[in-house]
């Protein structure tokens, strides 16, 4: 398995804006990073979650249907490059007015969010379908690949939520240089993945 390549898709879609970072760094900004604690453990359980569930929906569906792997290795990619360059012309969070939000972010709203998040559905089929099934169905190694990725989720949600508590204008003020870089990675991961 391409280890350096599945880190840096797991970095480049897990750091950049979605609704789990997007959520804790408005909850920090507005209540502290304290009360975010548990919303982010919340994420990275659901990451968990959906990632190994993933994995062994797409085992069923390579036992079925043996020439499934190109067509997912070729989804994958072009979603990773749709992501990239979505992320380069991303504008951000919208500013201005306040959106009304939940007053209490927990662990159960941060756990079940992730089962309805468009974005981390697609980041663990393009994982799985990508990085994981080419390589190896071992089920230890996608249990590995999902913890990974769960702690990934943890350090991406926990990083937003201390972002928000701390460093929000800085952040707004270098947007688009963060979001280059993490297109960047995200090229170099589908293309990584066919050398």
């Amino acid at each position: 398995m391409p280890f350096l390549p599945l880190l840096s898709y797991a970095v480049a879609a897990s750091f950049t804006p979605g609704p789990n970072n997007l959520m804790a760094l408005d909850g920090a900004r507005r209540s502290g990073f304290r009360r975010m604690r548990p919303f982010v453990c919340g994420v990275a359980a659901g990451c968990f979650g959906i990632v190994l569930l993933a994995c062994l929906l797409n085992l069923a569906l390579y036992r079925w249907i043996p020439g499934i792997q190109l067509a997912m290795g070729l989804l994958g990619t072009a979603y990773m490059l749709w992501l990239a360059w979505k992320i380069v012309r991303s504008t951000g969070a919208p500013s201005g007015g306040e959106n009304p939000i939940r007053s209490v972010y927990s662990l159960r709203a941060g756990f079940w969010l992730q089962f309805v998040n468009p974005k981390l559905l697609m980041y663990a089929v393009t994982v799985v379908s990508t990085f994981v099934m080419p390589y190896s169905l071992s089920i230890l190694q996608m249990l590995g690949v999902s913890l990974l990725l769960g702690a990934v989720a943890l350090a991406s949600s926990g990083s937003w939520a201390l972002f928000g508590a701390l460093f929000q204008p800085w952040l707004i003020r270098h947007e688009k240089m963060f979001n280059l870089v993490m297109a960047l990675l995200l090229v170099y991961s589908a293309a990584a993945v066919w050398l």
